[in-house]
């Protein structure tokens, strides 16, 4: 099996401002373009109303009180400053890209942005409009509807896992909420600083001058997701599509697992068998062998505090029964046959790719840093699927497929020509 890089090998430097809080650095001296994270608690399990917590992220860097829109840009076509954002159930990012020697004035710019967002009514007006016409189209594909079914129907559509905007939510999207979202969970005091590439004295001090005299506030409350008093018994749920030619299904259940239970790591091994890679047994029967589907995928996704198996296709709609059926065959046979060594050691040694593929770059270090903060884990999981990657048995695998592949405790969602 190839070997695995140290944890030690991939950990961030970190680098502390003078009032104490934390700038955490993936440095590289391979690359001239600086990217700098602002991590906030903010995502949409806070927000006060369905589509607050997006809006606040994706129009606080349109303009400040200081630049408007126009301006903005004019900035950003200057310096060569990109401006990404993402929005999670828990946590925001702004990502800003520049060169090096643009540094400096990309923090000036971002610091405008971060602390003094003017959010102008006429980019809400046109926000909500993109806004609703993305939630309509969506509606309208087979995939996206299979997900918020299957999440629905894991958590409930109040929980926050469960909870989906449809197009009259935009409505109800005003200014004041926006504002207050953003003053309430965007405060400077509490943003985690993250930043990766060409990082130097220059960009450190830089950070000083700009976010290294504020008092830290350290009291906002982080919410820890939660399981408890959901049903673990299978359900079945068809929507259907006239417009679809396919049938979207979407298979699985909540694990009753903790990420840092080394049982997790081998699951994640288990999962990979089936379903995780292109020579995967869902894969190698449903795809290749019956031609049933371009692609057929199974993943454990952790967020913090709940860990979801789930299956993922877009199946013939005359074969959809058919593949559905080979899929629950298939993890049958995992429970009660062995995986063969060969074949397991295919997939380890796949993970172990998998593994290097993320930790290979100042920017993909800084991106599986950002997720781990979102999902609440820390470097003990990869420690544990380290070990995992060394000892897990067929027999391991065995029992945790009979423990965990239960057509009993799965939710079947079926959208589109059913």
């Amino acid at each position: 099996m190839i070997a695995i890089p140290s944890i030690e090998s991939y950990a961030p430097q970190i680098h502390q401002l003078s009032n104490g809080r934390e700038v955490v650095c993936y440095p590289s001296s391979r690359t001239d373009l600086v990217k700098i994270d602002f991590v906030t608690e903010s995502g949409t399990a806070y927000q006060s109303k369905k589509l607050v917590a997006g809006a606040a992220e994706s129009l606080s860097s349109v303009a400040s009180d200081k630049v408007d829109a126009l301006g903005i840009a004019e900035l950003q076509d200057e310096y060569g400053i990109d401006i990404q954002h993402s929005v999670g159930v828990l946590q925001c990012c702004t990502s800003f890209y520049a060169l090096r020697r643009n540094a400096d004035h990309l923090l000036n710019f971002a610091e405008s942005l971060l602390r003094e967002p003017s959010f102008p009514q006429d980019e809400i007006d046109i926000y909500r409009h993109k806004r609703r016409y993305d939630i309509l189209c969506s509606l309208k594909t087979a995939p996206e509807m299979a997900r918020r079914l299957f999440y629905q129907g894991l958590f409930g559509a109040e929980h926050p896992l469960g909870t989906y905007a449809e197009p009259d939510d935009t409505e109800a999207l005003d200014r004041d909420s926006l504002v207050e979202h953003y003053r309430l969970r965007h405060r400077m005091g509490d943003v985690k600083f993250v930043v990766s590439g060409c990082v130097d004295d220059k960009i450190l001090s830089s950070f000083e001058k700009h976010f290294g005299h504020e008092i830290p506030s350290r009291d906002l409350p982080y919410l820890q997701l939660s399981a408890d008093n959901l049903p673990h018994s299978a359900s079945s749920y068809n929507y259907p599509m006239d417009s679809a030619v396919q049938v979207s299904l979407r298979i699985g259940r909540i694990l009753s697992l903790r990420w840092d239970d080394p049982d997790y790591a081998c699951m994640m091994i288990l999962t990979t068998i089936l379903g995780g890679y292109f020579g995967s047994r869902l894969m190698k029967n449903i795809r290749e062998t019956k031609g049933y589907t371009y692609g057929i995928y199974a993943r454990t996704q952790v967020y913090r505090g709940v860990i979801v198996f789930y299956i993922t296709s877009n199946v013939s709609k005359e074969h959809a029964a058919d593949a559905e059926h080979e899929i629950f065959m298939e993890m049958q046979r995992l429970a009660e046959e062995p995986v063969p060594e060969e074949e397991l050691e295919i997939v380890k040694n796949y993970m172990v790719g998998d593994i290097m593929r993320t930790v290979d770059g100042p920017f993909e270090r800084s991106v599986r840093y950002i997720d781990m903060c979102a999902a609440g884990v820390t470097e003990q999981l990869s420690l544990n699927l380290q070990e995992a990657l060394r000892e897990c048995t067929p027999e391991k695998i065995k029992n945790l497929a009979a423990r965990f592949f239960r057509p009993d405790e799965m939710i079947v969602c079926r959208v589109g020509a059913v």
